[in-house]
């Protein structure tokens, strides 16, 4: 019995050192909760840029250089998601560049920050004609996202909730 309790024991100790070692590891590595409001909201100006009439391939690099090497960026609703090809993106924005955009507008109506997270709540307006079609789609949407942030403080996933 003895040794069964002091086994137990050195299990609860060396239990709760592992938990205060990957607390204090992660508690570490965790972005502050201001530098987490800068990133999402530079995350927004970001995609408002992009999405302009007058958008330029710097406004594209500049949305590109807050991802990490190997971002993911997943799309729930539809369940697709999009690995690490910064290249790829990159032709993809610029192809888009040649939509007709107007009168668009990203704001944020709601942030919530948690350990190298941020969930945006972010309103769309405006119109596009994507390259190749007819139609004038008017964006009148409301999406949820959630950015996760590696050690670097770069986007390392994005989860994109919207119907």
């Amino acid at each position: 019995m003895r040794h069964l309790i002091k086994s137990l024991t050195k299990n609860v100790i060396i239990g709760f050192s592992s938990l205060l070692f990957v607390t204090s590891s992660f508690a570490f590595d965790s972005l502050s909760e201001a530098t987490l409001k800068q990133k999402g909201m530079a995350f927004v100006q970001a995609t408002e840029a992009r999405l302009q009439p007058d958008t330029t391939v710097a406004d594209i690099e500049h949305y590109i250089s807050l991802l990490s090497d190997n971002f993911i960026d997943e799309y729930v609703h539809y369940q697709v998601t999009f690995a690490a090809d910064k290249n790829k993106l990159r032709a993809r924005l610029i192809e888009k560049m040649n939509s007709e955009i107007s009168d668009s507008k990203v704001t944020m109506q709601q942030m919530m920050v948690g350990p190298n997270v941020v969930v945006l709540k972010l309103k769309q307006l405006g119109q596009i004609k994507p390259v190749g079609q007819g139609d004038v789609i008017p964006m009148d949407k409301v999406s949820v996202l959630t950015l996760e942030f590696d050690k670097n403080g770069l986007i390392s996933h994005i989860r994109r909730h919207e119907p």
